[in-house]
């Protein structure tokens, strides 16, 4: 590990925690997928403004890149916005060359402006934690959050269509001209029980909240009127409170596949049983030889059609090579829960490299709408 110490007083904290591990690693593992590594540095910079990360998150971020100089360029961008500078010593781990530790903390103190790395996109995109794409348009007059984007949203749906814009506009128009917070309470709970709204619409309209009690008390109303629900746990970004937040995660857990009104759900939730998962792993690792371990995880494992993802990433870890977990990964998807084939792109998680990471995303994008 390398050490030099960090002048703190150019950076400031902006905001009162990081962004959530759950949407980071989402995030993260849309940047690691994507092959030019111009284009990926590029993305990771919008990242990094636009959230509150912390330092080890930062570092994390560096492992994806190879080249020394991508690395140097995100640390120094990622600065500005972290939200812990005093450990900002944490990203020295990232690095291969002291020379790049030098730059880092020359940069740092000497107050150093980071170079524009995407000069002909926007300075401020807003990019969401949505697994398939990025949204890059800006919600004027609301926080900078990253807000899904509906029209590329392919996963389960609890309603027909949001509202329109303008309609929402009129709306929130109605809301934020409201005199004190019982009464915007009220309206925004009559209009997320009242409409089909994308997870970005609630998100601005609860943002008009200030307690955020209310915030969580109208968002449980509203799931069964939204449209992208797969997206719903980005919306968590509207609390600042950890206990809000484990609430709302607790809560989508529990409803995400009982929801009544969600059309694209089986009526009897699809799953393996702790039971028969215990068996299936346990039959696995009794092959010694890896050709064998495949041969009796595939014909072990056609025989269910409800695996999680949390599941498929066991079985997964069973293979030492990533060429094995990637063959392994491909064939399970098809046995996997549909409603939960939305996550599959955390599978890649168990994988050593990023090539490998790629190809399984590139088999999961070609494996939608079939």
């Amino acid at each position: 590990m390398f050490f030099l110490s960090i002048a703190t007083t150019q950076a400031q904290t902006r905001c009162a925690r990081p962004l959530a591990n759950s949407l980071f690693q989402q995030r993260k593992q849309q940047i690691s997928a994507i092959a030019n590594e111009a284009r990926k540095l590029q993305e990771a910079v919008r990242f990094t403004q636009d959230n509150c990360l912390s330092a080890e998150q930062i570092r994390e971020l560096m492992s994806l890149f190879r080249e020394e100089q991508n690395r140097l360029a995100l640390a120094e961008n990622a600065y500005a916005t972290i939200f812990d500078p005093e450990n900002y010593y944490i990203v020295y781990d990232g690095f291969t060359k002291f020379s790049s530790v030098v730059m880092l903390y020359d940069f740092i103190n000497k107050g150093g402006t980071p170079i524009n790395i995407y000069p002909n996109t926007p300075t401020n995109p807003t990019n969401p934690d949505n697994p398939s794409h990025s949204n890059t348009s800006n919600f004027t007059g609301y926080p900078p959050y990253n807000y899904p984007d509906y029209q590329i949203y392919w996963g389960a749906k609890n309603c027909s269509a949001p509202i329109p814009e303008s309609m929402f506009q009129s709306i929130a128009v109605r809301i934020r001209s409201l005199q004190n917070e019982n009464m915007r309470f009220n309206a925004v709970r009559q209009a997320v029980q009242n409409n089909c709204l994308a997870v970005s619409q609630l998100m601005r309209l609860v943002c008009l909240l200030n307690n955020e009690n209310n915030r969580l008390d109208a968002m449980r109303l509203s799931y069964s009127n939204i449209y992208d629900v797969g997206n719903l746990l980005t919306a968590s970004q509207v609390f600042q409170s950890q206990v809000n937040y484990q609430q709302w995660e607790a809560f989508l857990q529990q409803n995400q596949l009982n929801n009544p009104n969600n059309n694209t759900l089986p009526a009897t939730a699809c799953a393996v049983s702790n039971n028969d998962y215990t068996n299936i792993m346990q039959s696995i690792r009794r092959e010694n030889i890896s050709d064998t371990r495949m041969r009796v995880a595939k014909n072990i494992t056609r025989n269910y059609n409800c695996f999680s993802v949390e599941q498929v990433r066991g079985i997964v870890k069973l293979f030492n090579f990533d060429e094995q977990r990637l063959e392994i990964a491909k064939f399970l998807y098809e046995y996997t829960a549909i409603e939960e084939r939305r996550r599959y792109f955390m599978v890649a998680n168990e994988f050593s490299f990023s090539s490998t990471r790629e190809e399984l995303q590139e088999f999961i994008n070609s494996q939608k709408g079939r």
